[in-house]
């Protein structure tokens, strides 16, 4: 968080604190509503920039975190097999990758679609009277209306760019589904072994086999949020916005 913040700051340094940040996407968004037009107005599209980078930083260190912790559990791993190490300690690495590369995905969802990025930022807060109005229209004409998009450049933009982030986070979920889901398999499969050492081999590939399927079937359920959610852009706006 403090990288992106430093590195941002001489080019976008209007957004320093969440206050200023949430204020201008509020002012954006109300610009974009009004205006009736699908191209972005310029203080979006500078906000939209700002977003772009700041979550590209961060999948940069998002990923050298997956390497170096991926390196770690590594390590461990081969300590443990020489009777060198723990193998609690080594699970543990292995785990924290896990959780790396989850805040990595996150960060490449961002970095793809920062415009539908921006719009949690909105919820929680206390919104003036032209936002609060402009996401009671929105919502109004996304419950009530047969085709919201109909007459709305803006919304029909909100709506495509929705899908696409949910998208990319299914595209992403699937592939380290497929990918996780496989090597769990081989070695749960693998996880009976003879020869020296053969009971620290067992407990390392059940472990990394659990971890993996485990983590597998979180991604299945992730892929099947996503593909929802990409499927259903207007109850995905609405939760974005604050207004489901």
């Amino acid at each position: 968080m403090l990288a992106p913040a430093a590195l941002l700051r001489p080019a976008f340094g209007a957004y320093d604190s969440e206050a200023k940040l949430q204020g201008a996407v509020g002012r954006a968004l109300v610009e974009y509503w009004r205006s009736g037009t699908s191209e972005l107005p310029a203080g979006l599209t500078t906000l939209v920039d700002y977003w772009f980078a700041w979550h590209a930083i961060k999948v940069a260190i998002s990923a050298s975190s997956v390497i170096v912790l991926a390196l770690l559990a590594t390590a461990l791993w081969h300590r443990y097999l020489r009777a060198r190490g723990s193998a609690t300690a080594a699970t543990a690495a292995t785990v924290v990758t896990v959780l790396a590369v989850g805040v990595l995905m996150a960060n490449i969802q961002a970095t793809a679609v920062p415009l539908v990025a921006l719009l949690p930022l909105l919820s929680g807060t206390t919104a003036d009277g032209r936002l609060a109005q402009v996401v009671s229209e929105i919502r109004e004409r996304l419950t009530t209306s047969a085709d919201p998009q109909a007459g709305s450049g803006a919304l029909a933009v909100l709506l495509s760019e929705v899908a696409r982030y949910h998208w990319v986070l299914a595209a992403v979920s699937a592939t380290l589904l497929v990918a996780l889901g496989l090597a769990g398999a081989q070695f749960w499969k693998r996880r009976t072994t003879g020869g020296p050492g053969a009971t620290r081999v067992g407990v390392m590939r059940r472990t990394l086999g659990v971890i993996m399927i485990l983590t597998a079937c979180l991604l299945l359920l992730m892929t099947a949020a996503s593909v929802v959610s990409a499927l259903q852009p207007a109850t995905a706006l609405l939760d974005a916005l604050g207004a489901g």
